[in-house]
């Protein structure tokens, strides 16, 4: 492990641009695909830049309680969206 040392800010960084990568997929396929594939994206790319733009950036300490609150919400949103759309393609 001791290799890896120093290499989660790479990796917050790549996660910040997977979330904008989803972000701009949502937004270019608005038409294309149904709400719920269009929902899962976004609150995918939303929680991913809730848990990794704080590693990269120095936050006021009032502002974590609520940041992790959102990527909370967003996690939980994503997972709905998931087994919704998952369930859609079974039935």
């Amino acid at each position: 492990m001791s290799r890896f040392y120093g290499h989660g800010d790479k990796v917050a960084y790549f996660f910040i641009a997977f979330g904008i990568y989803l972000l701009f997929r949502a937004i270019s396929e608005a038409r294309v695909t149904s709400l719920m594939g269009e929902a899962l994206y976004i609150s995918i790319a939303i929680s991913l830049f809730a848990s990794n733009v704080p590693r990269v950036m120095d936050i006021p300490l009032h502002m974590v309680q609520p940041i992790r609150k959102i990527e909370f919400f967003t996690f939980a949103l994503a997972l709905c969206c998931f087994v919704a759309l998952c369930l859609r393609y079974l039935i």
